[in-house]
């Protein structure tokens, strides 16, 4: 990653509502970030009867990292009710824990996720519907291109229309999006930002391609390991040093605990 920085509440548009798309996106907006959520892809498993909404949540596309270390082979929907292959405690990050909580506002933890499609349903879904993303996150929502266009700060212009900041302005990014099934409420037909976070999407399943201009284009790796435990805090690792650059603050780290 570069050293461009980014300060709340710039535009962050992030890519893939995965497990760690998700996280990404909530990452931002406990740091004050204008974040929206798109599904950017449409190459989901084929899932049990659950609610709608969660068709194009969490994992997984057919050769993502669930796909190949969970499923082996086998369908999500056969897989549903097994139980999940992390403890109940580690399968959301703390923040993921303090926006459900805070959502539903009970004195009493809710039961922790066991099975994969709790997971998948009160665990990854419930945090697209907590008060930090309600109305910011369009999983049918697909981009089918991204292009940069020019930005233009008038505040920098002097009378005579030069600027004389001294400071050259990166262009922004324009996705162009397609909803799938049953369209998301509101849902744009394109959206401008200032910065992309592509999240857990195989390049293959993508209907885009990323710009020349990618100063402030940031994808999340795919991890090498087959501990989904382990994937999920590396997820989270990348994710903090993401936003750590984009601030400027080196030792940021939302997932740290507090010092008593």
């Amino acid at each position: 990653m570069n050293d461009s920085t980014l300060d709340p509440p710039g535009s962050i548009v992030v890519i893939g509502t995965t497990e760690l798309g998700i996280e990404a996106a909530l990452y931002g907006r406990f740091l004050g970030y204008d974040v929206t959520l798109v599904g950017g892809a449409d190459a989901w498993a084929d899932r049990p009867n659950v609610d709608v909404s969660a068709q194009r949540i969490g994992p997984t596309f057919r050769d993502d990292w669930f796909g190949r270390h969970w499923l082996n082979g086998r369908e999500l929907a056969e897989c549903w009710d097994l139980a999940s292959p992390m403890l109940p405690d580690r399968s959301l990050s703390p923040l993921a824990f303090n926006a459900i909580a805070a959502q539903r506002g009970d004195e009493i933890p809710a039961a922790l996720p066991v099975t994969i499609g709790e997971w998948i349903q009160d665990g990854l879904l419930a945090v697209t519907r907590s008060d930090l993303l309600r109305g910011r996150v369009w999983p049918n929502v697909m981009v089918t291109s991204v292009e940069t266009v020019d930005v233009v700060d008038d505040a920098d212009e002097d009378e005579e229309g030069d600027d004389d900041s001294g400071v050259s302005i990166p262009p922004d990014y324009l996705l162009q999006y397609h909803s799938v099934g049953d369209a998301d409420d509101n849902s744009p037909e394109s959206q401008q930002c200032e910065c992309v976070i592509v999240a857990g999407l195989p390049v293959g399943s993508r209907g885009f391609t990323k710009p020349s201009a990618d100063e402030y284009w940031l994808e999340l790796a795919e991890i090498e390991t087959s501990d989904a435990e382990e994937m999920l805090r590396e997820g989270q690792r990348q994710i903090a040093a993401i936003y750590s650059q984009l601030m400027g603050r080196e030792e940021l780290d939302l997932y740290r605990p507090l010092r008593g």
